[in-house]
């Protein structure tokens, strides 16, 4: 309970225990729920002018999508028997065997294309001919609107097979049609009506001889409406799975990441799709590029627009993905968001979603211009009209939170998105200094004219933090989280906005005493929300206290303290990013399906930083700082 003392916080539910999930996607069509028994939960598409994820889901006891397989008349049961493996890292496949049959299964998500493909194949390993049915149920119970959480929309669901397109079709509508999902089965088969309302079934019946194999490959495809997914069906099928899967393995191996330590590959490569796939979508009424928090369901802040997450976290990793990609997301935030740039959260069209002014999300859009250019070179971007202009709003924005008897500069929310107990915090600051510093390095070039020199201003601010926000600590001296410019502070940290990250964005060195001193401080017991001997130690926070992946990602690019075996170790959300974990064992415990996360975990694991560990942790003798509650 808050009382007038204390801020309100929005802070995560815990994930209750779930079974192992696996998930893949494309651009236009994510799959963020597949069980251990092949079944299919939901798929989604994203629409822009409708600000959100629409779903197409199942019930509890019908999945939206689910294979079956018969053997001489008697049905197979996978449940949890089925082997699953991710091949590149990104596509979900299963291996079943009998006493004499093996059936394979992958799920396929071409980039570029509006659809997937869902191949089963099945080889028979006895010394007889077997009488098999291969195919898949499908049942759809809800069509959901998701930002944030899922709620069913009011309007029709039609489902109904096609002779034209030889597919079945799930068109929904509320007036005009909304979203569309066909799907067509070869070798070629109708689709029939069985005795669960809202559910067909298509099966292909064979006898495979003794070493022979038999393939079925439902193809599905999304589009606005049902004729538009019908054809995309029949697109599929020419192009065919041989053709697909080779153009998805090349996509995806074209892209692969080598860490400096090659065990540590797929997890890096998992997320790195993960993010790019899940952080970044096509909306399906424009086929414009939008940045998102993520696609699954699963995470309690779905399908809206943080600048933080999308262009700190996010965009390096799209940056390795794709750079042409990374650019024209650029583009696209400058010309979309900067309306609000810096408020919380934003619906994907860039107005206001949740209200509240945070220093280090106006910052992000300078840092990823500053990183994309110092990756790529081109400067020629900022000739669009769109950056220049936004260069100066997000100047003339950052210069109104001046306090000139301080120094320093304001924001009203933390990097987790709570409110502050002291206006100034360090870390904000500390970007915003590297941001001014990159505008002045644009002046000196003649890149960008304005009329304040901004190489001083971050000359001026840099005094002011050092002025300000060095303080005595357990181990020396200090960055503080926040102080109010009259003596007051806090000793905290906040791994979404660590003051771990200050010399990776270039604020100070990493050999400074005053850093090492406070990184020495985050990752020992005089942080209370450091998890010090913990199976999984790492640091939590106030808005969610377990420990903190993005806490991981923070060591390896400030010292390699402990986050290098955490990640190794940590099982995660099913091997993906999650927000925080149970400290005992590793497993998600709050914001399942992290998607931006996920490409912050890529980056850092491909650019951690070369230096010796860190000092051990110990005890201080003297009083402990009490940090920020």
């Amino acid at each position: 309970m808050n009382d007038s003392s204390e801020p309100y916080l929005t802070v995560p539910g815990s994930v209750p225990p779930e079974g192992p999930l696996f998930m893949t996607g494309n651009e236009y069509i994510a799959l963020p729920q597949i069980e251990k028994n092949g079944n299919i939960i939901s798929a989604n598409v994203l629409r822009l002018d409708c600000q959100g994820l629409l779903e197409f889901c199942g019930s509890a006891d019908n999945p939206l999508l689910s294979p079956f397989l018969q053997v001489e008349e008697k049905s197979i049961d996978p449940g949890n028997r089925a082997e699953w493996n991710y091949e590149m890292d990104w596509l979900p496949g299963f291996c079943l065997s009998g006493e004499e049959w093996t059936l394979k299964g992958e799920i396929v998500c071409p980039p570029g294309q509006k659809g997937f493909f869902y191949h089963l194949s099945l080889a028979n390993r006895g010394n007889r001919s077997l009488r098999i049915k291969l195919g898949w149920k499908v049942c759809w119970t809800t069509f959901n609107y998701l930002i944030f959480s899922s709620r069913p929309v009011e309007g029709s669901r039609r489902l109904e097979y096609n002779n034209w397109t030889n597919s079945l079709v799930l068109e929904a509508a509320a007036g005009l049609p909304m979203a569309a999902l066909a799907l067509a089965v070869e070798p070629q088969v109708e689709w029939h009506q069985i005795e669960e309302k809202d559910c067909y079934q298509a099966s292909c019946a064979a006898e495979v001889a003794a070493g022979g194999c038999f393939t079925a490959t439902l193809y599905g495809a999304v589009n606005l409406e049902a004729n538009g997914a019908g054809t995309t069906t029949v697109d599929l099928r020419r192009r065919g799975v041989e053709n697909l899967k080779l153009y998805t393995l090349q996509w995806l191996e074209s892209r692969c990441q080598i860490s400096e330590n090659g065990e540590l590959d797929s997890l890096l490569n998992k997320n790195l799709f993960f993010s790019y796939f899940y952080s970044t979508a096509r909306s399906l009424d424009s086929e414009e590029v939008v940045f998102l928090t993520s696609r699954s369901p699963r995470y309690y802040v779905s399908g809206a627009f943080w600048s933080r997450d999308a262009l700190l976290w996010s965009f390096p990793a799209v940056m390795m993905v794709d750079p042409g990609a990374a650019r024209e997301l650029l583009l696209t935030v400058f010309r979309r968001h900067l309306r609000n740039c810096g408020d919380h959260a934003h619906y994907l069209n860039g107005t206001l979603l949740y209200p509240g002014f945070e220093l280090d999300q106006l910052c992000a859009y300078l840092l990823a211009l500053r990183h994309y250019l110092t990756e790529s070179g081109y400067y020629a971007l900022l000739e669009n009209q769109k950056i220049s202009e936004g260069l100066t709003l997000l100047a003339e924005k950052a210069l109104d939170l001046f306090d000139p008897e301080v120094g320093l500069y304001s924001t009203f929310l933390d990097p987790s998105d709570d409110p502050v107990r002291y206006p100034y915090l360090t870390y904000d600051n500390a970007i915003l200094q590297c941001s001014f510093r990159f505008l002045g390095h644009l002046q000196a070039g003649n890149h960008w004219e304005h009329k304040a020199d901004f190489a001083i201003l971050a000359a001026e601010l840099q005094q002011a933090i050092y002025e300000n926000c060095i303080v005595k600590g357990p181990f020396g001296v200090m960055f503080a989280w926040s102080v109010d410019g009259k003596g007051r502070f806090t000793l905290y940290d906040n791994p979404p906005g660590s003051l771990q990250l200050l010399a990776h964005y270039g604020f100070c060195s990493p050999d400074e005493t005053v850093f090492k001193n406070t990184v020495r401080w985050i990752r020992s017991t005089n942080n209370k929300y450091f998890h010090s001997g913990a199976p999984f130690e790492e640091a939590g926070s106030r808005h969610a206290g377990n420990p903190w992946p993005l806490a991981a990602c923070n060591d390896l690019l400030a010292c390699k303290a402990g986050g290098l075996d955490f990640l190794k170790r940590s099982a995660m959300d099913n091997g993906f990013f999650c927000e925080t974990v149970d400290p005992q064992t590793g497993k998600v415990s709050t914001g399942a399906a992290f998607a931006s996360g996920a490409g912050f975990l890529a980056f850092a694991l491909a650019n951690r930083h070369g230096k010796e560990e860190c000092p051990e942790e110990s005890e201080n003798e003297g009083d402990k700082e009490q940090p920020e509650d």
